[in-house]
């Protein structure tokens, strides 16, 4: 018997869509267990029309959302299954083809499979356009450590998600149901790490190079959410993936580990974008990015592995944490100085940990730029600062100082200079007298005859 199991929660406008896909079936051997799982719309309704009408379908209604203390039957039946039977999942806004179990099955037992997948259409949530496939040239078994070392990169995609597959009892018994461990992930992945372990149990498994699923994308669904925890999953499934391929392969060989690298300087970029459009105020989306980056897995494939993209990856990142400078406080000032510290290692010899806020506040393309090692434009960018400063005194030497220390390290003299006569009129008006006189002292010896230094001296050396 094939068992098959949809949870379906505030699904009434895509439920039909998924239940009819199973229904018409060409394969028609199976039970058919459908959850309602807490909603508040007409979902449990139209289940129990369904239940009415087809036999195969066994209804189950949550009073709560996700508890799975309520009926643990519904939950448990993958743990349940008979040697012989098969178990399938798909999600209450998905549809199979009507020959998905036909075609699956022949794939599997022809094979001697022990869990098949298939590729799958993308269709956008919203409009119910297609976006695009995700099918294999061929179809491809692995059954050795030789052949899951060789197509672990090819099947990668197929391991991610628990729809789009055919699983025998040997296999399905291996997931974690209700029972799950303090190690698996908090918010997304746990699809991932449960393919792991049924593909751990299982003997061969196989890809089968025809497109039998739909893939309803939308933004309101968990991947696209942030959730409490996220910020540790990417590593958790990292090191899973390490786990799976030491049991399958014996080893991970340099092509395998520098796959994953790149897998999870993706996820990265997915997590930072879900984490950016999140309620999390600015302060927690900073100490989360500071608590990702400085994690050595993060590192490595920012740096290493993915070191080519690692300046659009920072500049993206930087971006987006520059464009909360309206509501960042002055705790996050010190997580924001380890992030850019960590794009570029020379960033602490031009701004300090202690005005870095500063930057943040007044002038914010000034980090930016530093960070990339554009010193032409940040200058160009403390120039026009300055120039539209309304205040006589400014309100801060950093911006003076930092374009003395750049220009100097950029041989531009006549800039340097500039910077200097400015920070000697900024300290005369902000009555620093001593450093002022010493300052202008020090120039006269340089440039005895400059205008500008001798009005300065005029006008300040001795009227104090």
């Amino acid at each position: 018997m094939i068992y098959i199991r949809t949870c379906a929660y505030n699904a009434e406008k895509t439920l039909k869509r998924a239940v009819d896909s199973i229904l018409n079936q060409t394969y028609g051997e199976f039970t058919y267990y459908l959850l309602d799982n807490g909603s508040t719309d007409r979902t449990g309704n139209l289940i129990r029309e369904y239940a009415k009408k087809d036999h195969r379908i066994v209804p189950f209604y949550n009073k709560q959302n996700r508890n799975f203390s309520e009926n643990p039957d519904f939950w448990s039946i993958s743990h349940r299954l008979q040697d012989g039977d098969y178990f399938c999942i798909l999600d209450a806004d998905d549809a199979y083809e009507s020959t998905f179990l036909e075609e699956m099955i022949t794939f599997l037992t022809e094979n001697q499979l022990d869990m098949a997948a298939c590729g799958t259409r993308f269709v956008d949530d919203s409009m119910g356009t297609m976006l695009g496939e995700r099918i294999l040239p061929k179809s491809i078994v692995l059954s050795d450590a030789e052949s899951y070392e060789r197509y672990f990169p090819i099947a990668h995609w197929n391991l991610r998600q628990v729809w789009g597959k055919l699983y025998t009892a040997k296999a399905a018994r291996a997931r974690y149901e209700v029972d799950i461990p303090e190690c698996f992930p908090k918010a997304y992945g746990g699809d991932t790490v449960n393919v792991y372990e049924c593909v751990k149990a299982s003997d061969k498994i196989g890809v089968y190079a025809k497109a039998l699923h739909t893939y309803t994308v939308s933004q309101r669904s968990t991947s696209y959410r942030w959730l409490k925890g996220r910020e540790t999953d990417d590593h958790i499934l990292f090191k899973r993936a390490l786990e799976f391929l030491h049991q399958k392969c014996g080893r991970v060989s340099e092509q395998n580990l520098g796959f994953l690298y790149v897998v999870h300087f993706n996820a990265l970029n997915d997590t930072f974008n879900v984490l950016f459009h999140s309620d999390l105020s600015a302060k927690e989306k900073v100490h989360v990015v500071r608590t990702i980056i400085e994690q050595p897995l993060s590192r490595n494939a920012i740096r290493i592995v993915a070191k080519e993209r690692q300046p659009d990856f920072n500049r993206s990142l930087a971006q987006k944490l520059l464009s909360m400078n309206d509501e960042i406080d002055q705790d996050a000032f010190s997580d924001m100085f380890e992030i850019f510290l960590f794009m570029n290692d020379g960033f602490s010899k031009y701004i300090s940990r202690e005005h870095v806020g500063w930057y943040i506040m007044e002038i914010p393309g000034v980090i930016e730029s530093l960070i990339f090692g554009e010193y032409e434009k940040v200058l160009d960018e403390l120039l026009e600062y300055i120039l539209l400063c309304e205040e006589i005194i400014l309100p801060s030497e950093e911006p003076l100082v930092l374009g003395q220390a750049l220009s100097s390290s950029e041989n531009q003299q006549e800039k340097y200079i500039f910077f200097s006569k400015l920070l000697i009129q900024y300290f005369f008006e902000s009555h620093q007298f001593d450093r002022a006189q010493q300052e202008l002292s020090d120039w006269l010896f340089i440039l005895p005859d400059d205008e500008d230094l001798l009005e300065m001296k005029e006008k300040y050396l001795f009227t104090e």
